[in-house]
């Protein structure tokens, strides 16, 4: 009943109120017992393990707190209507080389794309040519775990998927953060065996046809979290063969490449070492820090003080070349017998490096590079791999500097300094820059003079790497899945396929 002047009565009032409290209380209480129960707040914050200080390790605080707070990292609100969903491959490529795991990624990373979910990364754990002591007194092992994020910044680590990606895929995830979203009863699991029959994928099927199925089949799985388990449709042995250039239709144009930077540690570590590469007093914008977020203490920028890494911004696969510089990949040490092993096996080049391939090129389908497993007259498969695998001093010389005359006549590049990215051994590497110096290069410097950090030593392959990339011309190892990687960048990057060159 209202009174006369059509009000509600006091007491009613008081009433409505009420109840209006006591429905916010029991909203926020079920809004609060959801977000404790299930824990959906932030993944746990990272604690250096007592092995990981004894051992002297890196630990990547800074780097493990970024991925930590990448805003994928929080629970939707209440009343969203956006659900995310999520790919994770927890067979994915272990107990290799960086740059193998990596490639194993990277496509994953597309899939998931396709897939319309976000991908999950991982730390990479170096099993395979530790950077640092990893053996304990009491003779157990324990190694060294790099985040994502001191590699790549690019989707594959959380970052964007860039403008004019599908809005439908979720961004990628850390594993912390899966383990928060995706406890055990939200999780379907799909098995590598089992699917693959399923699906009819047989050793004929081309990687792109295989890259389509499997983006189908996850795609229109309803559930949020999906793990694949018992490998990965795209594993080491997979990416060996030649079938896998099919997939460069939709995976060189995708964002996964379009969007490839490298991580602020590494773009750090090559701003340091910039004066090796280039006679240019002016650092390039991609590589200079932001003046606001560095110290001016004496010594500030050195290894010793380092910038911090929230004053680079990633180095992305596509930012203007080093002008002048040549990058060379010249793989050393345990490649002698792995290149005989390759001879004796009659194994071709690795994943994108086929490119270059003439029966690829005949296609017109695919990067022309310049370069393949060629066969001079009269010399035998096995010769032929172990030329263009383990080349010797000589024939570098005489390589690099009929890329530098091809180079200048061609592309109007005038290389003047030349970067070696090598394993070698220091004396060969002495003598390789006394003999490149003699043939009239300007400046001439190698992995070993790179001045680093220990947290940017961890990923100091991966640091030479993005020097390659950034080259205006690379010279790579056809064999090697570093020098693939290198490639498959550059391209995605825009560098002109004649600019990539194989031994």
């Amino acid at each position: 009943m209202k009174d006369r002047q059509g009000c509600m009565p006091l007491h009613a009032s008081y009433k409505l109120l009420l109840l209006v409290l006591v429905a916010l209380v029991v909203l926020a209480g079920f809004s609060y017992k959801i977000m404790t129960t299930r824990t959906y707040l932030r993944p746990v914050m990272y604690t250096p393990s007592p092995h990981t200080l004894a051992l002297g390790h890196p630990t990547f605080e800074d780097i493990r707190e970024y991925e930590r707070n990448l805003p994928q990292h929080r629970t939707p609100g209440l009343f969203t209507k956006y659900h995310p969903r999520y790919l994770f491959f927890p067979w994915e490529a272990w107990g290799t080389g960086w740059n193998n795991v990596f490639q194993e990624q990277l496509l994953n990373t597309h899939l998931a794309y396709l897939a319309n979910r976000g991908y999950v990364f991982v730390d990479y754990i170096a099993r395979d040519h530790p950077p640092f002591p990893d053996e304990l007194p009491n003779g157990t092992r324990h190694m060294l775990h790099i985040p994502m994020n001191a590699l790549t910044s690019g989707p594959t680590g959380g970052g964007s998927w860039g403008e004019g990606a599908n809005p439908a895929v979720s961004p990628p995830v850390s594993q912390n953060w899966w383990d928060v979203a995706c406890p055990p009863e939200k999780i379907v699991e799909v098995h590598m065996a089992e699917t693959t029959q399923e699906l009819g994928i047989t050793e004929s099927t081309t990687g792109e046809k295989r890259l389509m199925l499997w983006a189908e089949k996850l795609r229109n799985i309803e559930a949020e979290c999906v793990s694949v388990l018992g490998g990965t449709p795209f594993d080491y042995v997979f990416i060996l063969t030649e079938t896998v250039v099919s997939m460069w239709s939709s995976y060189g144009d995708s964002p996964t490449l379009k969007q490839y930077a490298w991580s602020a540690l590494i773009t750090r570590a090559i701003a340091r070492n910039f004066p090796l590469f280039s006679s240019d007093p002016q650092v390039p914008p991609a590589l200079s820090p932001t003046l606001s977020r560095i110290t001016t203490t004496p010594g500030a920028g050195s290894v010793a003080a380092p910038y911090p890494l929230n004053a680079f911004t990633p180095l992305r696969a596509d930012a203007p070349p080093i002008r002048g510089l040549l990058g060379i990949h010249l793989r050393r040490g345990d490649y002698e017998a792995h290149c005989k092993s390759l001879a004796e096996w009659g194994l071709g080049y690795n994943t994108w490096n086929n490119f270059g391939e003439p029966r690829v090129r005949a296609t017109g389908l695919f990067p022309p590079l310049p370069d393949y497993l060629s066969l001079r007259d009269n010399e035998t498969r096995a010769d032929a791999v172990l030329r263009h695998c383990w080349p010797t001093a000589e024939a570098i010389v005489e390589r690099v500097r009929s890329v530098r005359a091809e180079a200048a006549e061609r592309d109007g590049q005038q290389l003047r300094a030349v970067h070696m990215a090598t394993n070698g051994e220091t004396g060969w590497v002495a003598d390789m820059a006394g003999r490149l110096r003699a043939d009239r290069w300007e400046l001439v410097s190698s992995s070993l003079d790179m001045q680093l950090a220990p947290d940017e030593f961890a990923v100091s392959q991966a640091v030479d790497m993005g020097v390659l990339v950034a080259a205006e011309t690379f010279i790579g190892v056809g064999f090697s899945s570093l020098s693939s990687n290198v490639v498959q960048l550059r391209l995605a990057g825009g560098r002109h396929a004649n600019t990539s060159r194989l031994w």
